[in-house]
């Protein structure tokens, strides 16, 4: 009798085990299109703004309409947030409180409605349907990468003869690698594997025009070579000071009370997810002496961090 008892409490364990990790998914995905969506306001706003700035002739609507286009989208967007709140309200509160059975009931529910929220989301009037990638992104603010009256800059100015040329040339070139980085999310390039990439792949003598124009941004103080080949460097398209308030947020915001390992901000798939481990330390270094956290070493030496929650 007692081992039946035994394997009933098992079995259970095992139950609950499963039902919180499909839990967690059904939550990540949440986060997901609270992210995706986000992304979708950040494009169509950065899209106006470069509407408002270029001086189209096209014939422009009227006040009423653009009102009532606004009001139109507005309410898109409110109805979206308000189904993504419910949805979250329902796996907070109610699927930790019942029974498997249930939870499967309600679970695949739930996924056909956040699968219909991201089709809304992704359609949504005035949103960009595609996610773009780095390089065209990097299109939207320099065309001139597949203009042919500017192929010749593709080619590395002679420094001795032409040095205004040349500082004009690294100067534009480190803006599109700078903001290449970014766009792709990386923090560490590799210099060998530009060589393949768009717009990089296009230079006469693609070796020595990358390490110039990574030269420039060592020399601005944007990046930091870490091989002492010079063929990976580091670039900073957002400050440590930026990243370890990002970090503390994003701890914060979900309550994070036990000590944060390197893992977890591997796993919290964020844009600081992949900053080197020795920015991390330093991260936690620096929040730690901002009285933001407490510096931790657990037992097989890796380092941790307890935030501060007040």
């Amino acid at each position: 009798m007692e081992r039946q008892r035994k394997r009933v409490k098992e079995v259970s364990k095992e139950i609950k085990q499963k039902t919180d990790k499909e839990l967690e998914k059904l939550r990540e995905e949440l986060e997901r299109l609270r992210r995706l969506k986000e992304q979708k306001e950040r494009e169509q706003k950065e899209k106006e703004e470069i509407e408002e700035e270029s001086k189209s002739k096209e014939t422009k609507k009227t006040t009423d309409e653009l009102i009532s286009d606004e009001n139109i989208e507005i309410s898109g967007i409110e109805k979206i947030e308000d189904k993504l709140n419910e949805i979250d309200t329902f796996l907070s509160e109610e699927l930790e409180r019942i029974d498997h059975k249930t939870y499967e009931k309600n679970a695949e529910y739930i996924e056909s409605q956040l699968h219909e929220l991201e089709k809304e989301i992704v359609g949504e009037a005035g949103l960009i349907e595609k996610e773009l990638s780095p390089y065209e992104k990097l299109l939207e603010h320099y065309p001139w990468l597949e203009e042919p009256r500017y192929d010749y800059m593709f080619q590395i100015p002679n420094k001795t003869k032409n040095p205004n040329d040349f500082e004009s040339w690294q100067n534009e070139w480190g803006k599109v690698l700078f903001d290449y980085a970014r766009y792709a999310i990386l923090h560490i390039l590799y210099l060998t594997k530009l060589h393949s990439e768009k717009p990089f792949l296009k230079f006469e003598n693609r070796k020595n025009a990358i390490k110039e124009i990574a030269n420039k941004l060592v020399d601005d103080e944007l990046g930091e070579w870490i091989s002492k080949k010079q063929d990976k460097i580091r670039v900073y398209w957002k400050t440590l000071d930026i990243w370890a308030d990002e970090i503390y947020e994003w701890a914060y915001e979900l309550g994070k009370i036990e000590p944060i390992l390197l893992y977890e901000i591997r796993d919290a798939k964020e844009e600081f997810s992949s900053l080197p481990k020795a920015d991390i330390v330093k991260i936690f270094e620096m929040l730690s002496k901002e009285g933001k956290g407490k510096l931790i070493k657990t037992d097989d030496d890796q380092v941790a961090l307890k935030i501060a929650i007040e």
